[in-house]
């Protein structure tokens, strides 16, 4: 799979919240991408799964140009999660992927379904006929996580995949996530930087709705602090606070 964006830009009224982002990636490439909260991370992912429509440029896939609407053979290329995902609450883990697997006409998918709720869930004996709703975050977050990659997609999209998770979790997605690598393009984002150090060939970095940095992750950090969060700090400078918290930080008389 090769995608290009050219010239991507997302406005809503008078407000650009993504400008001009030119890019080409393909399978392999697991993108890091990495912004302030508001730099426009979550509008590109939603300009990638079509939920949201360009103000102008263009997306690309394998040479052709994707319209308003993507067509069901592409839709069904692509994995998302994205905004935590949204489950149907009253099934349990193993209905629900049963649910996704009929979406993507799936044959045999059981086998599937096991491996990776066995995988994800290491309790998934304990809570194998519970329906999510009574499920914790993390748990919900890594059904949501299996059901993205039960069709085997060939474009990833992952906003934040590892929110809620404890360590042990977040360290079993990312070398889930490594190993699949090479069968897909990845974009991954995550404001824990240690996460996409271990799991991100290239890095995107969009501050203030524009790109700032677009290459490999080796490229970014040549020259820079040899610590991911230090160079992004080195490169986006933020400025310091002048509002006063002395009242809060000071200790009482």
């Amino acid at each position: 799979m090769e995608l290009e964006l050219r010239n991507l830009t997302k406005s809503f009224g008078p407000k650009t919240v993504l400008r001009d982002l030119t890019l080409r990636a393909e399978t392999g490439y697991c993108v890091g991408v990495v912004g302030r909260n508001g730099a426009g991370k979550s509008t590109l992912f939603n300009l990638l799964v079509n939920v949201l429509l360009p103000t102008s440029g263009s997306i690309v896939l394998d040479g052709q140009e994707l319209g308003e609407t993507f067509p069901l053979a592409v839709k069904r290329r692509i994995g998302a999660l994205i905004n935590q995902g949204h489950l149907v609450e009253q099934l349990t883990a193993e209905e629900y992927l049963q649910f996704v697997a009929r979406i993507y006409e799936l044959p045999e998918a059981a086998p599937r379904i096991a491996s990776l709720l066995g995988h994800l869930l290491e309790e998934f004996e304990q809570v194998r006929h519970k329906q999510l709703s009574a499920y914790s975050t993390g748990m919900k977050q890594k059904v949501a996580l299996a059901a993205c990659l039960l069709h085997r997609p060939e474009l990833l999209i992952l906003d934040e995949p590892l929110n809620g998770l404890d360590v042990f979790s977040a360290e079993r997605v990312l070398a889930l996530l490594t190993s699949y690598r090479p069968q897909a393009l990845t974009f991954i984002s995550s404001h824990n930087l240690a996460h996409l150090e271990q799991v991100a060939t290239h890095l995107l970095i969009i501050d203030e709705a524009e790109v700032k940095f677009w290459g490999t992750r080796a490229e970014f950090m040549a020259g820079r602090e040899t610590i991911l969060s230090d160079a992004l700090l080195q490169l986006l400078a933020p400025t310091t606070s002048t509002h006063d918290l002395t009242w809060l930080t000071h200790q009482a008389g």
